[in-house]
């Protein structure tokens, strides 16, 4: 079955579409990707819709080959540059890629999980049932949220996290299994972990690389504690006005 298709939307092949699938471009997407039924790509955030006239749809989305998409999954379209999805990820059915979300390949998101907006998954993370992923943080490679958890702070590399708010509960052992990690590729990663340098490793020099570089572009909102931080931010918000 063909999806309703609005926009521009530069489509891979052997993509499979259940009833209802809606995606609304710009959007590019490459190939052998599912999409179960209701499922909504490229859709307005609501934080668009506040913006009304003021907002032109300049950025696009992005999702690469090998993706699930389960029922009434929705990835919504980017208020700035792209809303972006990697290869070989799953997500779940009832889950939001919130916009401007960046997440990666082989990353799994279980049954109604959030990613909100502006927040990374970096490669081989996920969240467990029900998990939500706060605005503008970042899950570090290999990393995962248990059941419910809600992950308000980065989440380092190879980290498992628990609870509300999620805390750091052990490393994710089972990840490092899971994406193939040989043993030359594992004492590497231990050696990280033991001594926090990643030289002479191109893999987890990379890997270190990547999450630096994700969480120096991903400021975390501004929490407000105090009525002195209030003032604070009126001031900062007449000022940029």
């Amino acid at each position: 079955m063909e999806p309703l298709i609005v926009g521009d939307v530069a489509m891979g092949r052997r993509n499979t579409f259940e009833s209802g699938v809606v995606i609304v471009g710009p959007a590019v997407i490459g190939d052998d990707n599912f999409f179960g039924a209701y499922s909504v790509i490229g859709g307005p955030c609501r934080q668009a819709h506040r913006l009304g006239a003021t907002w032109r749809r300049n950025g696009r989305v992005r999702i690469g080959s090998g993706n699930y998409f389960g029922e009434h999954s929705v990835m919504h379209a980017p208020v700035q540059d792209i809303t972006a999805l990697g290869d070989n990820s799953s997500v779940g059915a009832g889950s939001l890629l919130a916009h401007d979300s960046r997440v990666g390949s082989h990353v799994t998101l279980s049954v109604n999980c959030t990613v909100g907006g502006h927040g990374v998954m970096l490669d081989w993370s996920g969240l467990g049932i029900g998990s939500s992923l706060h605005p503008r943080t970042v899950m570090g490679h290999w990393s995962f949220a248990g059941m419910a958890a809600a992950v308000t702070r980065t989440v380092g590399i190879g980290e498992l996290v628990v609870g509300n708010p999620a805390r750091f509960l052990r490393l994710n052992y089972e990840a490092f299994v899971r994406c193939g990690l040989d043993r030359a590729g594992l004492a590497q990663l231990r050696r990280y972990f033991d001594t926090g340098h990643a030289s002479g490793s191109a893999l987890v020099s990379r890997v270190v690389a990547e999450f630096e570089s994700a969480t120096s572009r991903t400021i975390r909102n501004r929490v407000l504690r105090s009525w002195s931080d209030v003032d604070l931010e009126i001031s900062r918000e007449v000022a940029r006005d």
